[in-house]
């Protein structure tokens, strides 16, 4: 007896569906209305999310699959489904598009709001003040404005959770205070367009690093950091040794990981124990169990890597993932390096209590791409994203057009051009199975200089912003 898919049952035919591929499905999916209706089940796309992508370790979201309305589970898998193919390939090819996001001036920093499903993209540029611009990711649509009388802002910190109010920190210098607000997007009606409110406020001189739900990182330019719940008004002090040698040591990455705090200045990295949070005035202060320097570099970016599949709700036993990008001291030299360091976990519960050290220090050496340019290095922004996937900004080579110069009046004479480019590589791991790193692709800059980037290892989407206020979105 010949039996046809339409006929087997409903729970035979979700295993047979948990089998297939995602295009597989898709194709399935045409050939009857039961197969269609079948295939638009929550618990289809669950199981495809399940054992296709997240035990594949391909980037998603952390929240649970049951929070995803079916239509916008099977989108996300699909765009997944996408991505993970396309890091696997030997090279990935970007999707580009623009627009103008402000009238002349820089684009001073850009990025991407994780909450709010991921919709949109944030610019700040300066005229006379600050201003703060949201943009629609959809259609590149600009949503609305922010910017404060009399102004300046001095740092901003986007939250890095997706299911908190606030959507960001930034530091507001005016004439006669400097103070922090928390700012959350808002819409006031259904129908209305949304815009930016302030929820919380903290007056201090300390800039905002870093923000994940409640918690909120300010620090200063040489040794103390405060991590401060702006819910609870609750905080604790971090405070690094001062290097002597060192004028300004700034903040430039605050990451919360398990059971760890790690600070990372411009030339050291200090590993916290998790401090206890405790109403003002709170005097006790708290001192790294380890630090690490990586000597003089350019830039530092530390990844904390996703939740394994068997324990979605923590990072216990994952390793910590740090990029380098190394300042060569030799002024002639025609090479930088981009250094991938691990941060291990103890090894056993006896290395490690509940309020001690959690990693190792020093980090390992893992892997290294070495870069045959040289050029000024305008955007400085480097993102290592927790699967292992990273951009930057690789600049021009100042070296092609040797001692010629544009400016002959003699003679037309033409001179080689160089471009800066984006890099997108993949280091050692899921996504990239070899034991060397892949650089995947190198999008050239064809417009005015690169000042700053964002990168959504999520949606496999990066953007950049100019020194003419253009922004350039690119897409895998």
């Amino acid at each position: 007896m010949c039996l046809s898919l339409v006929s087997l049952d409903d729970d035979t035919l979700l295993g047979v569906f948990s089998a297939l591929t995602v295009p597989d499905v898709l194709n399935l999916r045409q050939t009857c209305r039961r197969l269609l209706v079948f295939s638009s089940q929550q618990i289809v796309w669950q199981n495809i999310a399940s054992s296709q992508i997240l035990q594949q370790g391909i980037p998603f979201s952390k929240k649970p699959l049951s929070s995803f309305s079916v239509r916008d589970l099977e989108d996300r898998v699909r765009r997944a489904y996408h991505l993970g193919k396309a890091w696997k390939a030997p090279s990935i090819t970007f999707r580009a598009s623009g627009f103008a996001a402000s009238r002349g001036g820089p684009i001073q920093d850009i990025y991407f709001i994780p909450g709010y499903d991921r919709r949109w993209l944030i610019t700040v540029s300066q005229g006379i003040w600050s201003m703060i611009t949201l943009w629609d990711r959809r259609n590149l649509a600009r949503v609305t404005s922010w910017s404060p009388q009399k102004a300046v802002f001095s740092a901003l910190a986007v939250n890095a959770s997706e299911d908190c109010e606030a959507a960001l920190a930034v530091s507001l210098h005016r004439y006669d205070s400097v103070v922090v607000e928390i700012l959350a997007i808002t819409s006031t009606a259904p129908d209305s367009p949304p815009g930016f409110e302030c929820i919380a406020r903290l007056d201090t001189l300390r800039q905002p690093i870093a923000m994940c739900g409640s918690l909120l990182a300010l620090a200063d330019d040489e040794s103390e950091t405060i991590i401060w719940n702006w819910k609870t008004q609750e905080y604790a002090i971090l405070q690094s040794p001062v290097d002597t040698d060192l004028w300004r040591n700034k903040c430039t990455q605050v990451v919360f990981a398990y059971k760890t705090i790690l600070v990372v200045r411009a030339r050291s990295v200090h590993a916290f124990a998790d401090p206890k949070l405790a109403p003002y005035p709170n005097t006790c202060v708290h001192h790294p169990y380890a630090q690490n320097t990586f000597g003089w570099v350019d830039g530092i970016s530390v990844s904390v890597p996703p939740s394994l599949p068997e324990d979605p709700t923590g990072m216990e036993g994952q390793p910590l993932s740090v990029l380098v990008r190394t300042k060569n001291d030799d002024p002639w030299s025609s090479t930088f390096k981009m250094q991938l360091w691990t941060l291990s976990p103890m090894t056993s519960s006896h290395e490690t209590v509940d309020d001690g050290p959690y990693y190792k220090f020093p980090p390992s050496m893992t892997t290294e791409i070495v870069t045959p340019r040289r050029g000024a290095l305008r955007c400085t922004d480097m993102v290592l994203g927790p699967y292992g996937t990273a951009v930057w900004v690789q600049p021009e080579d100042y070296s092609v057009a040797g001692l010629i110069s544009s400016n002959v009046h003699l003679q037309n004479m033409p001179v080689p051009q160089s471009h800066e480019t984006l890099v997108a590589a993949a280091f050692p791991g899921l996504l990239n199975t070899q034991d060397e790193s892949q650089v995947k692709s190198s999008w050239k800059n064809h417009g005015k200089d690169w000042t700053c980037l964002d990168y959504d290892e999520e949606r496999g989407c990066v953007a950049l912003g100019s020194a003419a206020g253009a922004v350039t979105i690119l897409d895998i």
